[in-house]
């Protein structure tokens, strides 16, 4: 039996499983996964910039997962 662990990407708000993820990170003992490079760049880059607001749902236009 399969189970997936869907996440949410801190930069974008996009749906994502923990196990295909695009890309992952680990920041203060918390592994995040993101769609793609890109946000995985900006959350690197930045992390405290999308760490503890709500990031609500995923834009359609956001850009980076498209």
């Amino acid at each position: 039996m399969n189970s997936t662990t869907v996440v949410k990407d801190p930069v974008c708000g996009m749906d994502v499983e923990a196990a295909t993820a695009a890309g992952r990170t680990e920041h203060k003992g918390h592994t995040y996964y993101f769609c793609g490079s890109m946000c995985k760049e900006k959350f690197d880059l930045s992390p405290e910039q999308y760490l503890g607001k709500s990031v609500g749902t995923a834009k359609s236009d956001h850009g980076c997962c498209s």
